[in-house]
C-alpha cells in the first residue's frame, strides 16, 4: 500500500476497485473543504446541483445547514488519497421526496457529484457509484437506495441503470422534473455478480 492510499482522519469506509484504485469516504470538514466544494459545485459539470452562481459563503452555509440536519450527511470521496467526489445521503422519510412515494424504513436517499478529472479514467464514475452502493449497503439497516435524478441529466441515467437502479416514474421536485428510482440490496448484489 502506498502512503497516499492510507485512510485519512475521519475515514468511514475504504473500498478497492480493481483497475481504478483504492477509494475512501471521509467526513466533510467544512473549513478544509469549502474552497474545493465551491469549485466543484460552480463548475459546468455540476449544473444539476443548481449552485452555479453560489459564492463560497453560500456553499459553506448550505453545508452548515446540512450538518445540522440529523437526517442527512455529506462526505468526501477520495481515490488514492485525493478528493474526487462529493456524496450526500438522506432519510427520504424526512425529505420532500416523501410526498411522492411511500418511504419505508431502510430507504436511503443519495446524491453524488464527481469532480472534473484532470485526465479521464474509463469507468471512473461507475466505480464511484459502486463504492457508494457498497458503503450504503454495508449498513444492514439499508434495504433500498433511492435516487431522483433530473430527467434532463442524460449522463447519469445509464450509470444508474448499470448499477441496478429500477426507474419507476417521473415526479416534480423543487427546481426539477425527476425520475424516481430504487436499487434494492438484491439488485446491487445481482449487478455485482453479473460484472464478475
Amino acid at each position: 500500500m502506498k502512503p497516499d492510499d492510507l485512510p485519512s482522519a475521519g475515514t468511514v469506509f475504504v473500498h478497492d476497485v480493481p483497475g481504478i484504485g483504492r477509494f475512501s469516504l471521509r467526513q466533510l470538514d467544512l473549513m478544509r473543504d469549502v474552497t474545493l466544494l465551491h469549485r466543484w459545485l460552480t463548475g459546468a459539470h455540476a449544473v444539476f446541483w443548481g449552485m452555479q452562481t453560489a459564492t463560497p459563503e453560500a456553499v459553506a452555509d448550505y453545508f452548515r445547514r446540512l450538518d445540522e440536519n440529523r437526517h442527512a450527511q455529506a462526505l468526501i470521496g477520495c481515490c488514492a488519497g485525493l478528493p474526487v467526489f462529493l456524496l450526500e445521503t438522506y432519510d427520504p422519510r424526512h425529505d420532500p421526496l416523501a410526498a411522492h412515494y411511500e418511504a419505508q424504513p431502510g430507504d436511503k436517499g443519495m446524491h453524488f457529484l464527481t469532480a472534473p478529472p484532470e485526465r479521464p479514467v474509463h469507468g471512473f464514475t461507475r466505480a464511484v457509484m459502486g463504492v457508494i452502493q457498497a458503503w450504503l449497503f454495508s449498513d444492514p439497516g439499508v434495504r433500498r437506495i433511492v435516487v431522483e435524478p433530473a430527467v434532463a441529466n442524460d449522463k447519469i441515467h445509464p450509470i444508474n441503470l448499470d448499477a441496478g437502479f429500477v426507474y419507476q416514474c417521473q415526479i416534480d421536485l423543487p427546481g426539477k422534473r425527476a425520475w424516481l428510482a430504487f436499487c434494492r440490496r438484491e439488485d446491487f448484489a445481482a449487478q455485482a455478480e453479473a460484472r464478475r
